[in-house]
């Protein structure tokens, strides 16, 4: 993460708290002339709520005057966008699966010792680890109907589905 990023992350973390919003990724990129500052956004709880466009709105408000305490390149002019996930989001946290409970999700996870298999299906329940001495905690993907137990350790690569079957 670039010196800028990090300041910004620092700056806007707590005041996005407050609003109920958490800072998933900040970028900070210059090329040339061109910079850009990119704060995705999503909701600071485990509810399969959406980012809603006042969420955003509100965001960019507020991390907008939070920037402008700070010195960015030299003060040199920079574009500044607030955004969400995303329908097709990654998912790379528990949290993140948490909040996509009940959505069409594709895993990838690699068995032990063998490649990554891929699943596709319905993400029905996130559980945590009961005790240090139980396995990890793990997903169920309801696949045709049928539930798979995946490890949340195995996961290589998940993202939700957009699907409009």
């Amino acid at each position: 993460m670039s010196h800028e990023a990090d300041a910004i992350r620092e700056k806007i973390t707590a005041p996005l708290r407050e609003l109920g919003l958490t800072a998933e990724e900040v970028r900070a990129h210059a090329a040339g002339r061109h910079r850009k500052v990119t704060v995705t956004v999503d909701l600071d709880s485990d509810a399969p709520d959406p980012v809603s466009f006042d969420h955003i709105e509100q965001a960019t408000r507020l991390v907008s005057e939070l920037l402008d305490e700070l010195v960015l390149w030299r003060e040199q002019p920079y574009t500044l966008e607030v955004t969400s996930p995303g329908a097709e989001r990654e998912l790379t946290t528990l949290r993140h699966f948490r909040r996509a409970l009940g959505r069409r999700v594709r895993v990838a996870a690699e068995p032990d010792g063998g490649r990554p298999a891929e699943c596709e299906g319905i993400l029905t329940a996130v559980r945590e680890a009961p005790s240090a001495e139980e396995p990890g905690a793990e997903l169920e993907v309801e696949v045709a109907g049928e539930p798979v137990r995946i490890l949340f350790a195995a996961v290589s690569r998940a993202q939700v589905v957009v699907s409009f079957r």
